[in-house]
């Protein structure tokens, strides 16, 4: 959904990913030598204060993508995310590097997502987790009065992955973890950022049958492509029915995919 980045930003993010990775490496065998010594403190500090001032560079970087639409105010949401592949460090699962959105709807809940893997897989120095191979909803979140799901298409590198984004009034239940996360953002009902909170995610909890959401109204559907972000109702050439892929959960790491 979002358009191509130039050769600049595809080369200022390569630069950026690998600079970061090696302070990273760097300080991780600092941080294991036995031996004390200044020089070795002032080293550590050294590798530490370079990749975060990359991991924040980085964090600036991330371009806003056209996302998803607020079914219930019309309002579009951009999202900062890499739609370049799964090695950079937004998608690092255990510690992801994000910034959030400029603006969100007041009805803003969450944001889980799925992705279909093309072969060969990435190459990721962390583990990634982009979620199951065919996108889904969250009947607890979406059974909750006046909530409205919206599923759109986001092309990251050479995989597919699907958004699927819930607006509504707050529900009594516990959301869903951001997609590719272990935890989600926490919003008042005046659209405030109060905290993190946390869910362990379970399959069984997820329903891949969306005709029925569809048909119903509760999930509504952004044709892939669309920058427009224009709202579809109904199953009818909805291009997100009847995916096929695994439900379980993808497990990325040093480019083996597993899938429990």
């Amino acid at each position: 959904m979002s358009g191509p980045l130039d050769a600049e930003r595809l080369a200022a993010r390569a630069e950026l990913l690998d600079l970061g990775n090696r302070w990273k490496q760097r300080a991780e065998r600092l941080d294991e030598d036995d031996a004390e010594s200044a020089d070795l403190d002032r080293a550590l500090a050294e590798a530490r204060e370079r990749r975060n001032d990359l991991t924040h560079r980085y964090r600036e970087w991330l371009p806003e993508v056209p996302l998803t639409r607020d079914p219930h105010s019309g309002d579009a949401v951009h999202w900062p995310l890499d739609p370049v592949d799964l090695d950079g460090w937004f998608w690092n699962y255990e510690a992801p590097v994000r910034r959030r959105p400029v603006r969100l709807p007041r009805s803003w809940l969450a944001l889980t997502g799925a992705m279909r893997i093309a072969q060969p897989v990435t190459y990721t120095p962390f583990m990634c987790q982009p979620g199951p191979g065919a996108p889904y909803v969250v009947p607890r979140i979406l059974d909750a009065p006046d909530v409205r799901a919206v599923i759109s298409e986001v092309p990251v590198g050479r995989h597919t992955g699907w958004a699927i984004a819930y607006f509504g009034p707050r529900p009594s239940v516990r959301l869903e973890n951001d997609w590719g996360t272990q935890q989600y953002d926490v919003y008042d009902e005046a659209g405030e950022w109060k905290g993190w909170a946390d869910n362990i995610p379970w399959p069984a909890d997820w329903d891949f049958d969306l005709r029925p959401w569809l048909s119903s109204g509760r999930l509504l559907w952004i044709a892939p492509g669309d920058s427009a972000l224009t709202l579809r109702q109904g199953p009818a050439s909805c291009p997100y029915v009847g995916i096929e892929g695994p439900h379980d959960l993808a497990y990325i790491r040093k480019g083996t995919l597993e899938y429990h």
